[in-house]
């Protein structure tokens, strides 16, 4: 019965088209069409009648599988978004009328393009059921991706934000320790200058003690010698003094003894034996005679050494000194040493020739 009305349906679907295209040719040709209308409407009447009794008696085919299927599946969807599925039935004429779209959750709704996620994130689960026949389950994972993305774009400002700080932290310590560095450079440069300025003001502290210690031993030295000196002076001065008592007194003797032989009457002249050239002096000072008996050897006093010494006195002259001839030649000696070399064998200068 099915594949009657089905040929009734072409039939009557041909039979409507001959008759509309004739009564358009009788309308061209302005001849009477409205009989051949009236059989395309028969034929139309007919043409449906056919196919609502093929849609009747067609027998209805239960699926045996269902297989449910999303092209480019992904981990995760946006909300407010189309997912476009697929569906496969065996047999592949297997009525889809009955097909029911089941989900976990409200959130999801179906249509003939695909699923619409909607406005709330979740995880949700779907299939389709027919009967007692049930698909495969899928898993579909909605997020909200803008809020995800501000949520990262807030996460990644608040992680550079914080890296900032840290990095600025870091900074801050990295001056502290800088300026901590430098401090300890500068102290450590202080005691350094402290320390350098310290080790040459002892340094300047023991060069004047050495410096204060030697004047002070060059004082010491000068007053030493000056002492030296002035008692070689005294002692020369005395013995100068000491040398003009003894001149003063042999002067006295001589003219006491002169006034004495003046007053005595001369005596018959002996045979006299003529004296000979003074004696020569006596270098090694020997002698106990006086040095001023009535010598008067200006001889004495041409030498070529720089002194003239009386061994007795222990006087020093120079040549030209006018007690020179008067010293007994057993005590006459000459010297090229120096004053202190003779002072320092027990000589004293002359307080005459060495003013």
């Amino acid at each position: 019965m099915n594949t009657v009305f089905m040929l009734l349906f072409l039939l009557s679907l041909l039979r409507i088209f001959i008759f509309v295209g004739y009564a358009l040719i009788n309308l061209i040709k302005k001849n009477p069409a409205k009989k051949t209308f009236k059989k395309a409407g028969i034929s139309t009447v007919v043409c449906i009648a056919s196919l609502v009794g093929f849609g009747v008696t067609m027998e209805t085919i239960n699926p045996e599988s269902i297989e449910l299927s999303i092209p480019d599946y992904q981990d995760e969807y946006d909300i407010n978004t189309e997912i476009p599925f697929e569906v496969s039935v065996s047999p592949e004429n297997a009525d889809k009328i009955s097909f029911e779209y089941i989900s976990d959750s409200n959130t999801l709704s179906f249509s003939d393009s695909g699923i619409q996620t909607g406005a709330e994130s979740g995880t949700y689960e779907i299939h389709i059921k027919s009967g007692d026949i049930k698909s495969n389950t899928l898993s579909i994972t909605v997020v909200d991706m803008a809020a995800r993305k501000a949520e990262q774009e807030a996460e990644e400002k608040r992680i550079a934000e914080e890296e900032s700080s840290k990095a600025a932290e870091a900074k801050r310590l990295a001056e502290e320790e800088s300026s901590k560095a430098d401090e300890a450079k500068r102290l450590a440069e202080e005691e350094s200058k402290a320390a350098e300025e310290k080790r040459i003001a002892e340094e300047k502290a023991s060069k004047e003690a050495v410096e204060r210690a030697s004047l002070e031993a060059e004082e010491k030295r000068l007053a030493e010698e000056q002492a030296s000196r002035e008692a070689a002076e005294r002692a020369a001065k005395e013995a100068a003094e000491k040398q003009l008592a003894q001149e003063q007194a042999e002067r006295t003797v001589t003219q006491t003894q002169a006034d004495i032989a003046q007053n005595t009457p001369p005596a018959p002249d002996p045979v006299s034996t003529p004296q000979g050239p003074a004696a020569t002096p006596n270098p090694s000072g020997s002698g106990d005679g006086s040095n001023f008996n009535t010598y008067n050897n200006v001889a004495q006093q041409q030498t070529s050494d720089t002194y003239v010494l009386n061994t007795s006195s222990h006087k020093i002259h120079y040549p030209t000194c006018r007690s020179v001839p008067k010293i007994a030649p057993q005590n006459y000696a000459t010297s090229s040493s120096s004053v202190d070399e003779l002072v320092a064998q027990g000589y004293s200068t002359c307080g005459n020739c060495f003013k």
